[in-house]
């Protein structure tokens, strides 16, 4: 290459170094708020929550979040969900002891049993049974010492699958120290009979004025296999991850008649939802649902589906049953649609929705009397390196951080102070095409000098 070439190439050498040493000077974050500590004078470790606006203005994973002291030093944290102990109840079923049947006039049955002896006291029982498409009433009493209490009244089991996919063959009732019990089954009454006649016309939902309609209830034995007793117990599970209420805004409910849905649209503030719920008045339905999330990039946006599930809501004189949130993987969006499937059925009346999802918190340590303060929101920005060993290792041991809370957010007055990898500035499309333009005009420009010096070379030679 000639040496007006290299003088050429020299400018723009000079210029890239610039750039790439620019991208190890500084990085901008979008907001700055300050974290309130108190009561500490040595060195502790800290935990503050995460709320609305962090979320907001951060990207999945939170790369862009720094935590700086007062003398502007980058302080390792680390981010995670906030963790409780579990208490749930374990259900265990175990079969009865000797059971003896005794046949009633009316059709019904009489039951006595017993628990084994390394059985744990019982709380309910459930009744196991093949039959499908049926309403049987039921007693229990509780004998203790010749005496009986009623633990169960009035109650009833049923299989409502001619009409709908619910079935009920457990009773539950305080605990009790009885270890023998009575069940009486009644037959199949009258009343019962137009119940299911009832619950065939409501789930039909038909508006004619005019219409026949005939209800078959096949008459038969009611069929036990066995009966478990029900014993309940309190027990902690793991630590998990803490779920609370999140803010949806925006509803707006459209149909889609063609298609036969209700589409109902929210947005968030990017909180870390797992779980949104519909609030309706609707009554007696069961449809097929789905959420989906809006998901933006510099080509386009598209709805993208995250969950499926079966909304339902059931309730005919006492019984109610209801099943109406959608979990869905923890998911970080501005704006959600729930997708429901009517079919033929009318559109259900959608009031509201409600958010549930993570709390999410910041754990750092503090030194001394020193103030921190967290920086937060940058397209380009990637995770910090960072030295968090002490922070892991303490919260091994089990130690409970001290609350700290966030300020008020504040637009970032100057850019902060920290190494920015290269890569972000080195990838970027618009910066390298301009690079490799100016290289081959360069470099055009070069060869263009030395063929006219290769030909009044050739010229002075003849």
């Amino acid at each position: 290459m000639t040496r007006v070439a290299w003088f050429g190439l020299l400018p723009l050498l000079c210029c890239f170094t610039s750039i790439t040493s620019l991208a190890q000077e500084t990085e901008s974050f979008q907001y700055s708020r300050p974290i309130a500590v108190d009561g500490a004078t040595e060195e502790e470790i800290f935990s503050a929550p995460l709320d609305s606006d962090v979320f907001a203005a951060t990207r999945d994973g939170f790369p862009d979040l720094r935590l700086f002291d007062n003398n502007h030093r980058l302080v390792p944290f680390l981010v995670q969900n906030v963790t409780k102990d579990q208490v749930r109840k374990v259900r265990k079923f175990s079969a009865a002891e000797n059971p003896t049947v005794h046949p009633q006039e009316n059709g019904g049955m009489e039951i006595r049993l017993r628990l084994k002896k390394e059985d744990p006291s019982a709380s309910g029982i459930r009744f196991v049974t093949p039959l499908e498409n049926f309403e049987q009433q039921v007693q229990v009493f509780a004998i203790i010492d010749g005496a009986e209490t009623s633990v169960v009244d009035d109650a009833r089991i049923y299989d409502y699958r001619q009409f709908m996919d619910v079935r009920q063959t457990e009773l539950e009732f305080p605990a009790t120290t009885a270890r023998e019990f009575r069940i009486v089954v009644n037959a199949l009454t009258s009343e019962q009979v137009s119940r299911l006649l009832e619950l065939s016309r409501t789930l039909k939902d038909g508006t004619e004025e005019d219409r026949r309609e005939t209800t078959m209830i096949e008459r038969r034995p009611f069929r036990i296999d066995r009966i478990e007793f029900l014993n309940e117990q309190a027990e902690v599970t793991e630590r998990s991850g803490s779920i609370q209420t999140w803010p949806v805004a925006d509803l707006k409910v459209t149909e889609d008649v063609e298609k036969q849905q209700t589409i109902v649209e929210v947005t968030s503030r990017r909180e870390p939802l797992t779980t949104l719920t519909l609030v309706t008045n609707s009554l007696n339905f069961s449809r097929n649902a789905a959420v989906q999330v809006l998901r933006n990039s510099e080509v386009d946006s598209k709805w993208e589906a995250v969950s499926e599930a079966t909304l339902s809501r059931f309730s005919i004189r006492d019984f109610h049953e209801e099943h109406l949130a959608i979990s869905m993987p923890e998911t970080r969006g501005e704006s959600y649609r729930i997708v429901i499937e009517n079919g033929d059925s009318p559109a259900l009346t959608i009031e509201s929705v409600e958010a549930s999802g993570h709390q999410y918190e910041l754990i750092f340590l503090r030194a001394g009397s020193e103030s921190v303060r967290l920086e937060y929101g940058s397209d380009t920005s990637d995770a910090p390196q960072q030295d968090t060993v002490a922070l892991t290792t303490v919260l091994n041991r089990k130690l409970v951080p001290i609350s700290a809370t966030l300020g008020k957010p504040s637009r970032s007055p100057m850019p902060s102070l920290t190494p920015l990898n290269p890569k972000s500035l080195l990838n970027n499309p618009i910066l390298l095409g301009t690079i490799v333009a100016l290289l081959v005009c360069v470099l055009g420009w070069g060869l263009y000098k030395a063929a006219g010096r290769i030909d009044m070379v050739s010229h002075g030679d003849e």
